[in-house]
């Protein structure tokens, strides 16, 4: 199951995967638009029990850069 949802400028997907035996993980990929909102998402995910698996960041149009956080979380 994928689920995409759009809060303002952050887009949040969700999905669960089986990992063969280590168990059912949930995933959730977080867009972050600007950098200064990365270090609260992070803070926001870790007290919920998510743990920051990759960061990334792109360059769209010109000067607009989006970050991405994928976390995840043993089910």
């Amino acid at each position: 199951m994928t689920l995409f949802v759009n809060k303002g400028n952050i887009t949040v997907a969700v999905s669960e995967v089986f990992e063969g035996e280590i168990g059912l993980k949930r995933w959730e990929c977080v867009q972050v638009g600007h950098h200064s909102n990365v270090e609260k998402r992070i803070e926001e995910f870790q007290g919920r029990g998510w743990s920051l698996h990759t960061y990334s960041a792109a360059q769209l149009r010109g000067s607009e850069i989006n970050h991405y956080l994928l976390f995840e979380k043993d089910e």
